[in-house]
Order: structure tokens, then sequence, then C-alpha cells
């Protein structure tokens, strides 16, 4: 009677653990603005024109090489925009509230091929100075490359 209550029991709490809440990746440990290997090199850009309440980045990955890279990645989620205002302090992230594929996935760059990812910060809340973390979240080319900007 014990083993027909406690398999349920155990694989309940195994699927529990596994769909359970992940914690946010932190900002403290630093990767460096191109990979370890320079394959791959990575381009930002902010647009912030005055006077709108909408700024733009975007993040652009190209391979380096004379040879074909393939960037690896750990789930969906293939890059990342962090927003930092003047005293550091985390004020945007375009993943929060996204949900993202827990599957392997992987891209291949041709050589001299780019890669480009678009996303915009819709309302910023004051005009000030910030700092944009543009994050490649690839296991196998993993980029964090800091712009600082200004929103009038």
């Amino acid at each position: 009677m014990l083993s027909r209550i406690t398999v349920p029991l155990l694989a309940a709490a195994v699927l529990i653990f596994a769909c359970g809440p992940r914690s946010q990746p932190s900002l403290v440990a630093a990767r460096p603005a191109v990979s370890a290997d320079s394959a791959v090199v990575a381009d930002v850009r902010v647009d912030a024109p005055a006077g709108t309440r909408t700024v733009r980045f975007a993040l652009s990955i190209a391979n380096g090489t004379g040879k074909r890279v393939e960037l690896t990645f750990p789930s969906g989620q293939t890059h990342d925009f962090v927003v930092l205002d003047a005293t550091g302090r985390e004020v945007w992230r375009w993943s929060d509230g996204r949900m993202f594929t827990q599957l392997m996935r992987s891209r291949l760059l041709d050589v001299r091929d780019v890669v480009t990812y678009d996303e915009q910060w819709p309302a910023p809340p004051s005009a000030g100075r910030y700092t944009l973390v543009a994050l490649l979240r690839s296991d196998s080319h993993p980029v964090e490359k800091r712009v600082p900007f200004s929103v009038q």
C-alpha cells in the first residue's frame, strides 16, 4: 500500500520541481564584449530621439572568422536588453514577463553573416542618463556589451 502512494507522490514532486520558477540571471557576473575566441563581433545601437517616448535598441552579431560559426542557445531566448539608471539600478529588462521554450537551439552564421536583434523600450520613466546592457545568451559565444545613452 505504501509503494502505491509513494511513487505518484515522488512523480508529482519531480514535476513540480522541474516546472517551478527559475531565478533571473544576475548582471554581476560580467561577460566579455566579444566571445573569448573572437569568432563573433558585437555592435550595439541605441536610438533615443528627443521628444519621443520610445527608445530602440539593436544588437548585431557578425561572424568575425573565415569559417562558419555556430551559436548555441540553452533555451529559446537568444538575447536580452537591460536598462540601468545612473546609479546602476535595473529599471527595465526586455525579457521580464516573457516565456521562452526550454529547448536548446542553434543558429549558423556563415562567413560575413550578420544577425540583428531589435527591440524597443516603449516608455522610459524620465529624462536622464542610462546604460544599456545588450546580451547574447549563447553558450558557445556569449556577449555582453554596455552602452551609455541619454533620454531627453
